[in-house]
């Protein structure tokens, strides 16, 4: 269970990265992942929203580093952890297949979200026995 905490803390703080990066830097690891049409609109209310999910993401990765320094002493805030986690990575999956977007550029959020969410809540009620 800590070892999926601090996976899904580390994985999450990586996004801290997009808080900081330019616009011509998101378009080029879309590229990067075989989406060569995507151009980013030059709104102020894209770039608000990218670098808000970063720094919302890089939030919920602290959450879950806490989480792993001491799981037992949290109470149901590791179940929910975990139920977070599968409810992103399932609205991932669904929002990345509603709008076409090519399976390489989501499913690695959805695969990984779900299968730690599911793992961390496993772990959780094996830990509980």
């Amino acid at each position: 269970m800590k070892i999926c905490l601090w996976i899904a803390g580390v994985g999450c703080l990586l996004s801290v990265f997009g808080i900081f990066l330019p616009i011509s830097a998101w378009e080029s690891v879309a590229k990067y992942f075989g989406i060569e049409s995507l151009h980013l609109p030059d709104s102020p209310l894209v770039e608000y929203a990218v670098r808000l999910m970063s720094a919302t993401y890089a939030a919920a990765g602290v959450f879950y580093i806490i989480l792993a320094l001491r799981p037992m002493e949290y109470g149901l805030l590791v179940p929910f952890s975990g139920l977070a986690a599968v409810f992103v990575g399932v609205v991932c999956a669904i929002t990345g297949l509603a709008v076409g977007m090519p399976l390489l550029w989501f499913l690695g959020d959805s695969t990984s979200c779900t299968v730690l969410g599911v793992l961390i809540l496993v772990f959780w009620r094996l830990a509980r026995r």
